[in-house]
């Protein structure tokens, strides 16, 4: 039995919980650190830090906008139940995660007070970004191309833009034809944005800091087609590995929108540096990095295009093994998704297309080939009025695959219920 109380000291929140329960036995399954929801003893007011009195020692928590209490640590499942065992966290002012405004229509963001990443959205870009983003070893672990030349980059695609959302095709009723948020018109009136409109709000904390961003979807004939309000959540990690949370809530509120079946989009894609490709930069030569997937399918011969709950793409950035892992939430809109992920180093979750990642009979004539596409034809089509929210989780590691323990991360990320700090 959990015994719960509050109490007020220096202006912050104190919940102790006592509990003469133990943390752990020897046949328990233990989950690798990282964020974890925690149960809170009383509802938690949205923006809260919170310190936490338990068996196990300290703990510093950190609410969201909805008072899920949010922390740092280990999770051991014992029967049934996770229960949670806080990692240390520093006190320091300079700790924790801080996102500035540096310039107009950008934002960084500071771990310990050294940089992780900067979210672009100025006025001339035809999309917002994140750039760059520095790994756990201290080395940027996506392309710079095209917001920088560097001469041992790969520099094609130059809509690739670090870590990103888009889409290629969208239809609506708000202009003629279809609209592509993927590539990047060499002429401005051409162009399809997304537009970002305001900043809706920064947070700064001990476990993470987080930027909310309204952004408009907009024809390049000046029409919105549909509306998003952006999430990031940036975890303030470990010595060891950096996570972010993406979520894209959209709301139609204009037009019927139609997001149709192309291989040409991923709601979050990323362009991995490129040391770690899987192919080299004449294409005929293997690279020096991998991906695999939550199969353990391995290369891209075996992960473009099949359905995964992850993907993790591993290779040397500075001569030190990273990786880059995708997680897609269960409750996504076409969960488990298909994965546009190539050797030279792009790599997108696609929860719509079917069609685009499948290939009809070799010997199938061309009625065949036309019903076969209309059959797997995954458009998705939203409403007027209708909204839909994808979420995701990035997480940036030091060492491969199994040396992150990748597959119990996303075990972790996929509790269905907060643990229980004893």
């Amino acid at each position: 039995m959990i015994g719960r109380r509050w109490s007020v000291c220096s202006g912050a929140a104190i919940l102790c919980l006592v509990s003469s329960g133990v943390w752990a036995d020897s046949n328990q399954t233990t989950l690798p650190a990282g964020p974890v929801l925690i149960e809170a003893a009383e509802p938690v007011p949205p923006w809260t830090e919170i310190r936490l009195a338990s068996a196990a020692g300290p703990v510093v928590a950190q609410s969201d906008g909805a008072g899920r209490l949010w922390s740092w640590g280990t999770v051991s499942i014992e029967d049934g139940r996770p229960r949670f065992l806080p990692a240390a966290v520093s006190d320091e002012p300079q700790g924790g995660v801080r996102v500035f405004q540096v310039d107009a229509g950008l934002l960084e963001v500071r771990i310990d007070g050294e940089l992780f990443t900067r979210f672009h959205y100025e006025a001339k870009e035809p999309k917002p970004f994140l750039w760059p983003v520095i790994g756990p070893t201290g080395d940027p672990v996506t392309r710079a191309y095209p917001m920088k030349e560097i001469e041992t980059e790969r520099r094609d695609h130059r809509h690739h833009r670090s870590i990103w959302c888009a889409w290629g095709e969208v239809n609506s009723d708000r202009i003629e034809g279809t609209t592509n948020y993927w590539h990047e018109s060499k002429d401005p009136a051409n162009q399809d944005r997304q537009i970002v409109r305001r900043i809706v709000r920064t947070v700064n904390g001990p476990i993470f800091g987080l930027i909310e961003a309204h952004i408009d979807w907009v024809a390049h004939n000046g029409q919105r087609e549909f509306s998003e309000k952006r999430t990031y959540m940036f975890f303030r990690g470990d010595d060891r590995k950096r996570v972010i949370d993406v979520s894209n809530a959209f709301a139609f509120e204009d037009a019927d929108v139609t997001f149709a079946d192309t291989k040409e989009a991923g709601l979050l894609s990323v362009r991995v540096a490129t040391s770690m490709d899987e192919v080299g930069l004449n294409r005929r030569e293997p690279g020096q990095g991998h991906m695999v997937n939550s199969h353990g399918s391995r290369g891209e011969a075996d992960c473009w295009g099949e359905r995964a709950d992850w993907c993790d793409y591993v290779g040397p950035v500075n001569g030190r093994t990273v990786g880059i892992a995708v997680f897609d939430d269960p409750g996504n809109w076409g969960h488990p998704p298909r994965w546009h992920i190539r050797g030279y180093g792009l790599f997108s979750v696609n929860n719509i297309a079917e069609r685009s990642f499948l290939k009809p009979p070799g010997d199938a004539t061309p009625e065949q080939r036309a019903a076969f596409e209309r059959t797997h034809d995954a458009a998705k089509t939203f409403k007027k009025g209708e909204s839909a929210e994808f979420n995701y989780r990035i997480l940036i590691h030091s060492g491969d695959t199994e040396e992150a323990r990748v597959a119990d991360a996303y075990k972790r990320y996929t509790l269905d219920r907060p643990a229980i700090v004893p």
